[in-house]
């Protein structure tokens, strides 16, 4: 009985919030109808003529001057190139006039990029390019390609 008596204020309390929320939210306060939206707006014009076929896709290029940091993995992995970095052996048998080794590109060459290849020959460049070992630079090489 004692417990009741003591929680019997609080439960005052919390009724007299309950009626005084409840009187705040309807006494007194006026609803603002809401709001309208516009008409909407009618289209005045002429259409735009529908081509017959789509606009061509830009040509790929069939050369590629090397920068600064290129690399042939790098070069092939560029999306206007192969978009596929497996293919760097593609670039480097169409020049093997130029690059004697693989690893050892000098900026400003300019390197053909052979376009009209077929499956099998990109299959037989991802093999070359698992079989190559791995570039690792000479020890002391200060090598500092900012990102692109």
């Amino acid at each position: 009985m004692y417990k009741v008596v003591k929680l019997l204020p609080w439960v005052a309390v919390v009724v007299a919030l309950a009626f005084l929320s409840g009187c705040a939210s309807v006494c007194g306060v006026e609803e603002k109808p809401a709001p309208v939206p516009p008409p909407p707006k009618k289209w005045e014009g002429v259409p735009a003529p529908v081509t017959e076929k789509p606009a061509p896709a830009p040509a790929l290029p069939t050369t590629y001057t090397v920068e600064k940091c290129d690399d042939l993995w790098s070069i092939s992995a560029k999306p206007q190139i192969y978009n596929d970095p497996w293919l760097w052996c593609l670039i480097f048998d169409a020049n093997k006039d130029k690059i004697k080794n693989a690893n050892k590109i000098k900026e400003g060459m300019v390197l053909q990029i052979p376009r009209d290849v077929t499956d099998d020959q990109k299959a037989a460049a991802r093999k070359c390019a698992k079989k190559f070992p791995k570039y690792v630079p000479p020890a002391g090489a200060k090598r500092y390609c900012p990102p692109k």
